[in-house]
């Protein structure tokens, strides 16, 4: 008797494992986001906006968000933020280069940690809810502040960056990391049918390039949802949130808060979460 008892206290200990490598993998990735948020409210309150995205294309040139965060900070990541909303202080000799971030990448985004890109990242800031973002906290060709994200749908309403898993290096392959390179531009009506073989394996490949490749994304898919698709100008895109955790996908909300979304979550709620203000009130003018 006292041998199966013990055999099966085994079996539960066994069995918790797994979860308690999942709290772990999941209080890790919403602790990234965190920082981020904290940089992002820092940024704000020295440059008096957030960073700005470039307009898109093939030959879009300019800093992603979280680079221009490092640039303006001075260093080598964001774990040294603290609540006290006070800058670090810049790093001597800091130099920004192409090199893996733990903070940027998902403990449980297998691809960001298995060395495939040099500078991998599983977060992305929002643009919208539409392929050619234009309605988000980070629209490409704009910069917005806080003060304009509270006047519109406010900050605790509105999406900041979310995660989206990395992509294996493979093309030709669909999946929930890849994403189809097709004509565009891109409108409402989604990705084309015919996506197989145009399949792209380089989905956050790189934290420093601006753009859909790594590090922007839409809520025109619903959480979760596939396939994503970009535009073979760079311009639109069809760019889903996507996680590896089994509870659903962590996306920082602009007043510094981490939520978990379920991909059960209905469209029209993610997508007023991905604008700025209201379909049916002006959007504040960039700056």
């Amino acid at each position: 008797m006292l041998f199966v008892v013990l055999s099966m206290a085994g079996l539960v200990v066994v069995a918790a494992l797994p979860r308690q490598r999942e709290n772990a993998r999941m209080a890790g990735c919403r602790h990234n986001l965190m920082q981020i948020g904290q940089a992002l409210a820092l940024y704000d309150r020295d440059e008096g906006r957030l960073p700005g995205v470039p307009s898109l294309g093939n030959s879009a040139t300019g800093s992603s968000p979280l680079k221009a965060l490092l640039e303006a900070f001075q260093v080598p990541d964001l774990t040294e933020l603290t609540e006290d909303a006070r800058p670090p202080k810049p790093r001597p000799g800091f130099v920004l280069g192409e090199r893996l971030i733990v903070g940027f990448t998902c403990p449980s985004d297998t691809n960001a940690r298995s060395g495939i890109w040099p500078a991998p990242v599983s977060y992305r800031a929002c643009a919208g809810d539409r392929p050619d973002g234009g309605n988000g906290g980070f629209a490409p060709g704009g910069s917005l502040s806080m003060a304009d994200i509270e006047a519109g749908d406010g900050r605790s309403f509105t999406a900041a960056f979310a995660e989206r898993l990395t992509g294996t290096g493979k093309d030709g392959v669909a999946s929930l990391t890849s994403y189809a390179l097709v004509p565009g531009p891109l409108d409402d009506s989604g990705c084309p049918g015919a996506t197989s073989g145009r399949e792209r394996g380089d989905a956050g490949a790189s934290w420093l390039a601006p753009g859909w490749r790594s590090t922007l994304y839409n809520h025109a898919l619903p959480p979760g949802g596939q396939p994503s698709c970009l535009a073979d100008d760079g311009r639109s895109a069809f760019m889903g949130a996507s996680s590896g955790h089994l509870s659903g996908i962590n996306v920082l909300i602009f007043d510094g808060s981490v939520r978990t979304v379920r991909p059960t979550m209905a469209l029209p709620l993610w997508k007023a979460l991905a604008t700025v203000r209201s379909l049916s009130a002006p959007a504040p003018e960039p700056r």
